[in-house]
């Protein structure tokens, strides 16, 4: 069975030390054309790699030159990596995949890894991940969350985090985009029916917002239209 008929266009970091294992992957998932695909062999340029590549799916060895994969994997838990991370383990080492799990990993494959096995394992994990995935937009370089009220520049790990409001006025445009919003609509869509209300109270917020917007990107983002707003 093709490997592209069980996985979507994804993208796959292997942090791992043996070399013949990182080309025969890198060989197999690359010729079907299904991923992006980054290898380093230990966790200080894994550390450096991450926030730039932002892998959908880690596959870490437990035993690295310059550190334990499980303690890796739970640093990342900690400071916030939601993406699946599946560990790889050696033959006798049942403490590593029960360890590896209660690190937080989302499973574990034992070595000799079997490819079949792996890619059935990184769809299930990745399928997993979107359905629960928080829906986001992304213009350019920057991406918003409007669940978790982040504005971000991809690549970068500095996020501003929005008001209620703002968040609700950056979800109208995002959907619009590329069209303009007409300020009366997006009054009606952040206010709602509420009275007593000018364009004086949404353009003050759109102040703000261009404001914490400089704090990511000199871009002007957000750009005044003719009788409302629109993105760049």
């Amino acid at each position: 069975m093709s490997i592209g008929h069980i996985l979507p266009t994804i993208k796959i970091l292997l942090i791992e030390d043996d070399l013949f294992l990182t080309e025969v992957l890198s060989n197999h998932l690359l010729q079907e054309g299904i991923c992006e695909f980054q290898s380093v062999t230990n966790l200080d340029d894994a550390k450096l790699l991450i926030p730039v590549f932002e892998p959908d799916i880690l596959l870490l060895d437990v035993n690295l030159p310059d550190g334990s994969g499980i303690e890796f994997c739970l640093l990342l838990r900690q400071n916030g990596f939601v993406k699946p991370v599946i560990m790889i383990v050696e033959n006798s080492s049942e403490n590593d995949s029960i360890d590896s799990l209660n690190a937080g990993a989302n499973d574990y494959i034992i070595k000799p890894i079997r490819l079949s096995e792996l890619f059935t394992r990184i769809k299930f994990q990745y399928e997993q991940h979107c359905s629960i995935e928080p829906e986001r937009f992304v213009i350019g370089l920057i991406e918003f969350i409007p669940e978790n009220k982040t504005l971000s520049v991809k690549g970068k790990s500095k996020k501003i985090l929005l008001t209620e409001k703002e968040t609700l006025i950056l979800n109208v445009l995002f959907r619009s985009y590329p069209s303009p919003v007409h300020k009366d609509i997006l009054l009606k869509e952040v206010w709602g029916f509420q009275t007593g209300l000018s364009t004086h109270t949404l353009e003050t917020h759109i102040y703000r917002l261009r404001h914490k917007i400089k704090e990511l990107t000199q871009v002007t983002f957000i750009l005044t239209k003719e009788n409302g707003y629109g993105l760049v």
